[in-house]
């Protein structure tokens, strides 16, 4: 297993390192993008020379040049880094040992192919007073992983108040206006919504309020303004390229008759620019809408104002999001649509765990040599005389398989999301990583046992109560028999790390489009642009490695090594993707940070209630032992209190640290700065209040035919648009 992850991450590796010299449309798209001084360092021709870049490039510079969700996510990376390496050494050098030499060795074998996973688990262990080590472990791990992060808090409450303080943040419409939806009819009205913020919150006196409107057919307008320039951009593109003096004028059959291509479409594009320019300037007539937005002078005075406004009620008041990360038509969702989408989105969540879980139980199924006997007698010969296939057919296949199917997972809860009525894209991103690390649960762990259970309960003629009597006892020999998959699985997840340094989808696809198709300039900036960094799902399957390492640490810490690199791997691979491949659409300050936190938390709580019952089903095992089995009990007594502990301390560490990351705090840096703002400067983002937040279709700029720059000389001669 080890050599055959070891050798596609060592191919995918090499694929980046000789490709990307002569290859920086898809392995440096954010540096060919940017133009300014968040730009990175520029990387030489070296088959190495980004690495010393990535090992120069700190926390300070990412955070100055990139953003801080980029920063806290690679935080991220490197608290797992820490914790998987401690509790590594830890479990490799004492729990795995002690594990091996408090069991019954009489068939331990050298032989390597006869190596059985169990010698080195809890279920091992004979002597029953060695368990005691095992709860002092468990207490141990999560002491560590609390520490880490209450320091990790800590820094990122640090982080955000320079960030707030910070003139980047100061200088920003949005940083100095609060939101708010379900605003009643009564209140739908620039006036009557300044009066109400100024009677909830007389001490911070908004200086303006702007209701957003209806867009009526004002997104039609410019889609079909988009669509008809990017059909002028082709027919330009083709007529352009080569001696266009000695080529006939392009034509088009409209109506039946064929009319001047270029000519029909800047007519069509004039007469849409004119009604799109004159629909805005009637925006004032639209329909009003629940959606309001009140600025104030400075950023201090709004968070000010949020924290005094525990209650707008009916309406709902928040920071404001940027402009263009609201979802519009979710904002002015009525409240009792919201409430009833809410909850069907979650029914349909749930039902998909259990529904998805179906394709995953029948590629884990095939994936076992044995169910394969079992169905076909006649392979049994050739799994027997094959060991070396059969091995990597049981611990790559399946986790493989498994990898590329859940590729597809996140869309799914995307579109929930969405339906479900959150009001931005990147609070509809924070849900799909909380529905995503609930499905991996749900369907890796609750249904995937479960159902293993039912199959062989049927197999054996088992009635209900007999099934039910030892449904506990059976639930976790199940889990304890998978330790092998999922510590493979793990294994599996430093080769995906090496896949995504080798952007091997975007290289293929960049290379087909390019090389097949004729781009016209437009087309060729989207395919090469920086895309959009995943945040969510990238997130969520290292929180399922965390967890999953988590869960066996103490059980069979095998699965901590591999994961120490795959954060090892996926923490550098990552910083040089943030760097130099991918954006951040909106930057949300690491909003996402605390929702992982959360998670890491929870995954603690899961382990320890695992352990507890791992420990109760192994002592009880050892009936002809009875009086060490009923003395062994207090083992298992001794560690229900830590999870109720766990839930405490994760609760008191949310109120305590919360609040100092959700508002700024009073500083001296910026009161300084605002009392610097000149009075211009005031009333020039007063002014585009209204503008920027009744929707960016309002005051976003129409597109303009672009051609390429070496016959941009010749475009005044042949089109006589914009």
């Amino acid at each position: 297993q080890v050599g055959f992850n070891v050798a596609i991450g060592a191919g995918a590796f090499l694929v980046f390192v000789l490709l990307r010299p002569n290859n920086a449309r898809v392995y440096a798209r954010r540096y060919k993008a940017l133009k300014d001084s968040r730009r990175p360092p520029k990387i030489g021709k070296g088959l190495f020379a980004w690495a010393p870049i990535l090992w120069r490039v700190d926390e300070k510079y990412m955070i100055e040049n990139v953003d801080l969700d980029s920063v806290f996510f690679l935080r991220f990376l490197k608290l797992g880094i820490i914790l998987m390496g401690i509790f590594g050494v830890l479990g490799m050098c004492i729990i795995v040992p002690l594990n091996y030499h408090n069991g019954n060795n009489s068939n331990v074998t050298g032989n390597l192919k006869q190596f059985i996973l169990l010698w080195l688990t809890l279920y091992h262990i004979t002597q029953l007073n060695v368990f005691w080590l095992h709860v002092g472990a468990a207490y141990l791990f999560t002491a560590i992983v609390f520490f880490f992060i209450w320091r990790e808090y800590n820094h990122y409450i640090r982080v955000k108040q320079e960030y707030f303080a910070s003139p980047a943040y100061q200088r920003k419409l949005q940083s100095r206006t609060v939101m708010l939806t379900r605003v009643p009819p009564d209140m739908q009205a620039d006036e009557r919504l300044h009066s109400f913020m100024s009677n909830r919150c007389p001490a911070v006196v908004p200086t303006q309020a702007s209701i957003a409107r209806k867009l009526g057919q004002l997104p039609k307008l410019i889609e079909d303004h988009e669509r008809l320039v990017r059909k002028l951009e082709a027919v330009l593109y083709k007529y352009l390229a080569g001696n266009f003096q000695q080529k006939q004028r392009p034509q088009i059959k409209v109506n039946g008759a064929m009319v001047d291509a270029i000519e029909h479409y800047t007519v069509e594009i004039e007469e849409l620019e004119n009604t799109i320019n004159r629909v805005r300037q009637e925006n004032e007539s639209f329909t009003p809408t629940s959606v309001g937005f009140v600025s104030y002078a400075t950023p201090q005075m709004a968070h000010d104002a949020m924290r005094s406004l525990k209650s707008v009620s009916p309406a709902l008041a928040s920071l404001s999001p940027h402009p263009k990360d609201i979802i519009w038509s979710n904002a002015q969702m009525p409240r009792s649509v919201r409430v009833a989408r809410l909850w069907t989105a979650r029914l349909f969540s749930v039902l998909f765990c259990f529904i998805a879980f179906w394709p995953v139980a029948a590629l884990t199924f095939i994936g076992d040599a044995t169910n394969i006997q079992v169905i076909w007698k006649d392979t049994k010969k050739f799994f027997d005389a094959h060991d070396t296939l059969t091995t990597i057919w049981q611990t790559t296949f399946s986790p493989l398989i498994l990898a590329l199917y859940y590729i597809a997972i996140p869309h799914v809860f995307r579109a929930i999301s969405r339906y479900q009525g959150i009001s931005t894209h990147t609070g509809v991103e924070r849900s799909v990583l909380k529905k995503m690390y609930v499905f991996y649960f749900l369907s890796n762990i609750l249904v995937f046992t479960l159902v293993g259970l039912i199959v062989r309960a049927v197999l054996r003629h088992s009635t209900l109560s007999q099934v039910m009597s030892t449904l506990a006892h059976d639930f976790v020999q199940t889990l304890n028999q998978k330790a092998q998959f999922w510590t493979a699985y793990v294994s599996l997840k430093g080769m995906n790390a090496m896949l995504e340094f080798a952007q091997l989808i975007s290289l293929t696809m960049i290379f087909i489009k390019r090389y097949t198709r004729d781009l016209t300039p437009r087309e060729l900036r989207d395919l090469t642009k920086p895309p959009d960094f995943d945040y969510s799902p990238v997130y969520s399957l290292y929180l399922w490695v965390f967890t999953i390492s988590m869960f066996y640490s103490v059980y069979t810490p095998i699965a901590l090594p591999f994961a120490f690199l795959d954060f090892l791997l996926a923490y550098w691979v990552y910083k040089y993707a943030i760097l130099y491949v991918y954006q951040t659409k909106h930057d949300t300050a690491g909003a996402m940070w605390r929702n992982v936190i959360n998670r890491m938390i929870m995954s603690m709580i899961i382990f320890q209630v695992y352990l507890i019952g791992c420990l109760k089903a192994r002592i009880s095992e050892f009936v002809d032992r009875p009086g060490e089995m009923k003395g062994s009990q207090p083992i298992v007594y001794a560690l229900v209190p830590l999870p109720v502990l766990t839930c405490i301390a994760g609760i008191a560490l949310h109120k305590w640290l919360n609040p100092k990351v959700n508002y700024m705090e009073h500083s001296v840096e910026s009161e300084s700065f605002n009392a610097q703002k000149t009075a211009a400067e005031d009333q020039s983002s007063e002014e585009s209040l209204g503008d920027r937040f009744l929707h960016p279709m309002f005051s976003q700029p129409l597109t303009t035919p672009v051609v390429d720059k070496r016959v941009r000389h010749l475009l005044p001669k042949v089109y006589r648009g914009r």
